[in-house]
């Protein structure tokens, strides 16, 4: 049997109107997406998301997706530009894991590459860069493409409250669940558009995700390295959050300027450690590790 479009949609209203029943809709397409119009100071972004051959900063990338946006001061989006994807040839055979998740094989990355002076162009020209998860994309962006070295960053992921927001977890497609959307993801163009998505939303309070996103990435932060601190602190160091940098063989978190002091106490009662190094991070140096 089929339908027509207006037939699914009257019946999708109908189940929604019921409590036993949650209907989730796809991702509008980028014709039908509904722009706000600008209100005071409009800035641009690149929404980013990568593929690689796997989760060490070193493996290359094989798909690289970007696509500009501009929102204004409300952090509206108010444009969108066209998307833009690569693949690039990592050299070596696509491993089978990947292809499972990605759905891209050996013959879709062979003899491909990025276009570098196009991909540099794009983020350069903006504000910031935003990614699901920019921890993973930022340093392998950059290692790619040197040029945007330094470039600002935002975690769309990480720096909007999710939880005090009412949601439960933080992964791209669980999020655009709880809100009545879907997407077939796993492939960088499909999650750039659907994080797109996800920072229009508009959050019980009346604020976009894209607001409460800008707003927090803008806040200066603090690195805190644990130097010196006695091999028996390690456990309550990693309960507390800190990570372990391989390198530089010290342990290091990240926190709002405003609960330095609060972390210095804490460092000195717990872990035997009253003089940390202490850096400022904006979000020109955030997420490369």
């Amino acid at each position: 049997m089929s339908f027509e479009p207006s037939a699914h949609a009257q019946a999708a209203d109908l189940l929604s109107q019921h409590p036993g029943y949650r209907v989730l809709r796809a991702l509008p397409s980028p014709e039908d997406y509904v722009l706000a119009e600008p209100e005071g100071v409009v800035r641009t972004a690149a929404v980013i998301d990568v593929e690689t051959v796997g989760l060490d900063p070193e493996h290359p990338i094989i798909d690289l997706a970007i696509q500009r946006i501009a929102f204004d001061e409300r952090g509206r989006i108010v444009r969108v530009g066209q998307p833009r994807q690569w693949f690039e040839d990592p050299g070596m055979p696509v491993p089978a894991e990947i292809v499972r998740l990605t759905g891209i094989t050996d013959a879709d990355v062979a003899g491909q590459r990025i276009d570098e002076e196009q991909a540099v162009s794009l983020i350069a020209s903006t504000t910031l860069a935003i990614a699901h998860n920019a921890a993973f994309d930022a340093p392998r962006v950059e290692r790619r493409l040197p040029a945007i070295a330094g470039h600002g960053w935002a975690c769309s992921c990480n720096e909007v409250p999710w939880p005090d927001l009412g949601f439960d977890g933080r992964k791209l497609g669980h999020l655009l669940m709880q809100q009545g959307m879907f997407h077939h993801g796993h492939r960088a163009a499909a999650d750039v558009w659907a994080t797109i998505n996800l920072l229009s939303s508009v959050m019980p309070d009346g604020e976009t995700a894209l607001a409460k996103l800008i707003r927090q990435a803008e806040q200066p932060s603090v690195r805190i390295e644990a130097t010196n601190a006695p091999f028996e602190a390690k456990n309550a160091l990693k309960a507390r959050g800190y990570r372990w940098h391989v390198e530089q063989r010290v342990w290091w978190t990240e926190v709002a300027t405003k609960e330095e002091a609060a972390e210095h106490a804490w460092l000195t009662a717990a872990a035997s450690c009253p003089r940390p190094h202490v850096t400022t991070v904006t979000w020109h140096q955030r997420y490369r590790g």
